[in-house]
């Protein structure tokens, strides 16, 4: 994609916070200067983001919402190389604002479930115990959802050996999203499963990543830690690829890393 193409692949469907979290971003990538998505790449790499072509197109794109801290780092190249706000077209906390109100998930089945939460609600006492249990079923996965985006907001974070806090935090915060997917599909609903998944792997670290598929091994999910294994490909760096097959080796997934790592070179 190009410069002058972007913003041409916005769909008309996506949220509205979405789109217009999308065309923001595709007009920052404009004022950087950056004519192919490559090119923005490379730029953000200097700039220590490591991204590519491909994640950056699926932000502009709107498919995916990025983390802030690309949309800031896109406003201030943009910025450096308008050189006044005035030339770029808006705030910085312009930029900050769209990305907060970008809805989080693509999920369509969760506007089907508060659809059926008003309908129980006027029904007896056992079919009120099942809109409890949606209403819950649909609050934990927002909340899951919520958790990884406030996470992932200020990745990546150089990580040291003894920060083991941290580190059981993101193991904690995988399993619940990846116990959310699976809840989902086991439930019927394979569409919000697969939302879940869809909306936070390009977010997730090569820990949280490796946990959340062995999750699904444990839990009996074969079909969605496949999927989740060749979203991450697709989505991150060779060396995050790299990263997340040896965590997978080291919890006893060989035929997973192997995987992951035959889809990386292919």
């Amino acid at each position: 994609m190009r410069a002058g193409q972007v913003g041409t692949r916005i769909s008309p469907d996506l949220p509205k916070g979405r789109q217009h979290l999308a065309h923001t971003l595709g007009e920052l990538h404009v004022q950087t200067g950056a004519r192919t998505l490559n090119e923005a790449a490379s730029l953000l790499g200097r700039h220590n983001y490591r991204t590519n072509a491909s994640a950056i197109s699926r932000y502009l794109n709107g498919v995916r919402v990025p983390p802030l801290r690309l949309v800031t780092l896109m406003y201030d190249l943009a910025l450096a190389a308008a050189g006044s706000e005035a030339a770029v077209g808006l705030t910085k906390e312009e930029a900050v604002k769209a990305h907060e109100q970008a809805e989080l998930t693509l999920c369509m089945t969760c506007s089907n479930l508060r659809s059926d939460n008003d309908t129980l609600r006027s029904d007896n006492s056992s079919l009120h115990k099942e809109n409890e249990r949606l209403r819950k079923s649909e609050a934990g996965l927002q909340a899951s959802l919520a958790t990884a985006r406030r996470r992932a907001a200020s990745l990546p974070v150089p990580r040291t050996g003894g920060d083991r806090q941290r580190q059981a935090s993101d193991v904690a915060g995988a399993t619940k999203i990846a116990a959310a997917a699976s809840r989902f599909r086991q439930e019927g609903h394979a569409d919000a499963a697969l939302a879940v998944l869809n909306d936070t792997v390009g977010k997730l670290t090569p820990l949280e990543a490796a946990v959340s598929l062995t999750t699904l091994r444990i839990q009996q999910q074969p079909q969605l830690a496949d999927t989740l294994g060749l979203m991450y490909v697709r989505e991150h760096s060779d060396r995050e690829v790299i990263q997340m097959a040896l965590e997978l080796h080291q919890r006893g997934l060989p035929d997973d890393a192997t995987s992951i790592l035959r889809m990386a070179v292919r």
